[in-house]
């Protein structure tokens, strides 16, 4: 479980080989009205063959349900959220993934998330969603933990996030970013205009990462955060659950398959 790539950390580790080798990118479905597609984190064994996502924390407000994966905000003793993270279990550089979901985030204060990062680097690519904006969904990428949210673009106009599902879909290239919501292109960053000339560098994401999902109480966040998410959640509007059908992803590099050999307890 926590000698798995997406939560290692080999200077924290026991020993520094105590990490899981990276599984790299396949073309796939992941159809969340099969169980097989998600496990809890304790009951995976590091073979992405059997399973293609998994929950980040224990304890799990994940779960396989209603033949989808729901991802639940519960409330605390202390008034504020726990959320859920799910992630996948193959890494990607690069490539095309499509989420059919529903957003959780009725209320103000919840924040549902889509997104492609690299927590070692900073690079991220996502989609997000707040409750005060249930007919929209805002996109951003970050470069090396540079937190430019003025960079945020928002969707047009959508039916409403959380009770419809719609199909939102990322694609990463060498050359650019392109966001899309049912087939729309609405947003497209190209690499060749991130250039920084102070720093000399394109401040593009390209380093490997993990496709997951999210749901988490930006209401009890700082400030800016909380003003962003739509203030304090209102915790008579619950429950909320982020809904997700099924992922698919189509990798920009072929053949990394054959590279991946996993752990020995495995299949045990």
């Amino acid at each position: 479980m926590y000698c798995a790539p997406f939560n290692c950390e080999p200077e924290n580790s026991r020993t520094p080989n105590s990490c899981w080798n990276t599984a790299h990118c396949v073309d796939e479905t992941s159809d969340f009205n099969s169980a097989t597609a998600f496990a809890q984190v304790a009951d995976y064994k590091g073979d992405p063959h059997t399973t293609q996502y998994v929950s980040k924390f224990e304890p799990s407000n994940a779960k396989h349900a209603n033949e989808q994966l729901e991802l639940e905000l519960v409330k605390q003793p202390d008034g504020k959220g726990f959320g859920a993270v799910v992630t996948g279990t193959r890494a990607i550089q690069y490539g095309t993934v499509t989420a059919v979901m529903r957003s959780g985030s009725t209320a103000g204060g919840v924040v549902s998330s889509f997104i492609i990062r690299n927590d070692k680097v900073g690079d991220e690519i996502d989609f997000e969603f707040v409750g005060n904006d249930k007919t929209a969904v805002q996109s951003n990428y970050y470069w090396h933990n540079d937190l430019d949210y003025t960079k945020m673009v928002r969707s047009p106009q959508l039916t409403d996030t959380t009770h419809e599902y719609h199909a939102y879909q990322i694609q990463w290239t060498p050359e650019q970013i392109v966001w899309a919501v049912d087939g729309k292109t609405f947003r497209t960053v190209r690499r060749a205009d991130t250039w920084d000339p102070k720093d000399k560098v394109f401040k593009f994401p390209d380093a490997e990462a993990y496709v997951s999902f999210s749901i988490w109480d930006g209401g009890a966040g700082a400030k800016g955060t909380a003003d962003w998410a739509g203030g304090k959640v209102n915790w008579a509007a619950a429950p909320f659950k982020f809904a997700i059908k099924n992922v698919s992803t189509n990798c920009y590099f072929k053949g990394n398959e054959t590279t991946y050999v996993p752990p020995a307890d495995a299949k045990k």
